[in-house]
């Protein structure tokens, strides 16, 4: 299977301490001076050293967990969940500051995911340079698993022992339903014990179960199913690129 890949600089996981001390420091924009002309719109200029910083507040501040993506396939909404707080803050910051209205589905596997986000486009490149380059430490819980409908992000495979998050680039799972055999190997494999719901649902509604622990879920769908399974549906090339293009608005509900 292929596995979702980003090519961003990581930066360290995050413990108690660094979230403690996160709060009690003031924001402070970025040492990188954008270009003469160019207006952030008062937010700093995100890296690995002011992510963390930037999100707790933010997150603190912005509480929302309910995001609407409109496409012509129709709508999703999906549930963040509040324990994964850097993913979830960091996925409220991008649609509030427009990111993803619009963003394109650049990937499409039948039986897998749908992903998009990190559109080489002008407009989404541009936008990217405006918000900064970092990544997000990783929330991973066994309580959050690659069923069908989660939400997750993409990370890069090389130099990232921390399995740090792309900032940008998300996932969506259609997934494929599983035998016990599956399940026990995925246990073994990953030292971790499933719960007899959770094996329910891999089992009757299917997932990615090869994912869990790799990559951190920090949402689900809630309603909107049937356009994943549609867009799953769709012409791909050789390197799943969806043949025509596909359109993603979001908002915060």
């Amino acid at each position: 299977m292929f596995f979702l890949l980003v090519f961003m600089s990581c930066g360290e996981s995050v413990d108690e301490k660094l979230i403690a001390k996160a709060k009690k420091e003031e924001i402070k924009e970025d040492k990188e001076v954008l270009p003469k002309g160019i207006v952030n719109g008062g937010y700093p200029r995100l890296s690995d050293s002011n992510a963390v910083a930037f999100l707790t507040k933010y997150g603190a501040e912005n509480p929302e967990t309910t995001v609407i993506m409109e496409s012509k396939y129709g709508t999703i909404e999906v549930e963040l969940f509040d324990d994964t707080p850097f993913h979830r803050a960091n996925f409220i910051y991008l649609v509030k500051r427009g990111y993803y209205s619009p963003t394109e589905i650049l990937r499409v596997i039948k039986g897998f995911m749908i992903q998009g986000g990190n559109s080489e486009e002008p407009g989404p490149a541009a936008k990217r340079f405006m918000i900064g380059d970092y990544c997000l430490p990783a929330e991973m819980t066994i309580n959050h698993v690659h069923h069908r409908g989660a939400l997750a992000m993409s990370r890069s495979y090389s130099d990232n022992p921390d399995k740090c998050s792309s900032a940008y680039d998300f996932y969506l799972v259609q997934g494929t339903k599983y035998k016990n055999v599956h399940i026990f190997q995925a246990e073994q494999e990953k030292a971790v014990k499933y719960s007899n719901a959770q094996k329910q649902i891999y089992k009757k509604q299917g997932g990615a179960i090869h994912l869990d622990m790799e990559h951190t879920v920090f949402g689900r769908v809630v309603k909107g199913m049937n356009v994943i399974d549609q867009i799953c549906e769709v012409e791909v090339d050789g390197s799943n690129w969806p043949k025509n293009y596909i359109e993603f608005n979001m908002t915060v509900k």
